[in-house]
């Protein structure tokens, strides 16, 4: 397992002046068990030593319980509410988290946040291709929607042949192996600057999406914006 508070093999964050960091808390709202599992793994491993606190929404499910997420558009609202409901706390940032899969509310969702000062990481098709930028050799080539070609690369890693939905912790050592998470986050980079629209690149800021305003949404095949969380979270730079 890679050393704690140095994924990828980049040095922690030093303070500012006037002391150590704040705490930095992320509000982040996840459409399914997959991300959220891969969130609770990133809080319980890196929050005490980076200084942040992810609270996670749903909370834990109680074993045998249904899993009830949120799609695109709700789950921008469940961020809105909870910025309302936090108003006042500082060093906070709200993110909704969710998928392309086959939701047809995907612009209400990126509509609602922009108006909302909601942050969005969205994957297309789906949060398992964050996951596969880990191992993936290469860029993957455009996917026009089929759902299973990434999930069935990474069952392919020996360590995720059980994977299903959920990341387990065997699983999470994994991806935070040899820079895996560095090299994950170069290759989402490069895929937004590989966007169709022709007008989409790196950020020039950390945590800031590099897609163009104009940049229509469901043409971003594939894409994935979870580095942007890392980066803000001080773990990649």
């Amino acid at each position: 397992m890679a050393k704690r508070g140095a994924p990828g093999g980049n040095s922690a964050p030093r303070p500012g002046p006037g002391g150590p960091r704040k705490n930095k808390v992320l509000f982040v709202v996840c459409e399914g068990q997959t991300e959220r599992s891969y969130f609770h793994h990133l809080n319980h491993c890196y929050g005490a030593e980076y200084n942040f606190q992810i609270q996670l929404t749903p909370r834990k499910v109680t074993e045998g319980q249904q899993f009830n997420g949120y799609k695109p558009a709700p789950a921008v609202r469940e961020a809105i509410r909870l910025k309302k409901s936090a108003k006042g706390i500082k060093n906070t940032e709200f993110w909704a988290v969710f998928d392309r899969d086959e939701n047809d509310d995907v612009y209400e969702a990126f509509r609602l946040a922009r108006q909302n000062g909601i942050n969005v990481a969205f994957s297309h098709p789906h949060f398992e291709l964050w996951l596969w930028l880990h191992f993936a050799p290469g860029l993957p080539g455009r996917l026009g929607g089929n759902r299973a070609v990434i999930p069935a690369k990474l069952r392919r890693i020996k360590e995720f042949g059980d994977f299903e939905k959920i990341v387990a912790s065997h699983h999470f050592e994994e991806l935070i192996k040899e820079e895996r998470q560095a090299k994950a986050v170069k290759l989402a980079q490069r895929l937004v600057s590989g966007c169709p629209s022709g007008r989409c690149g790196q950020a020039s800021e950390l945590g800031a999406s590099g897609h163009a305003s104009t940049c229509d949404i469901l043409l971003r095949d594939p894409s994935t914006d979870v580095y942007r969380i890392l980066e803000v979270l001080g773990l990649v730079s």
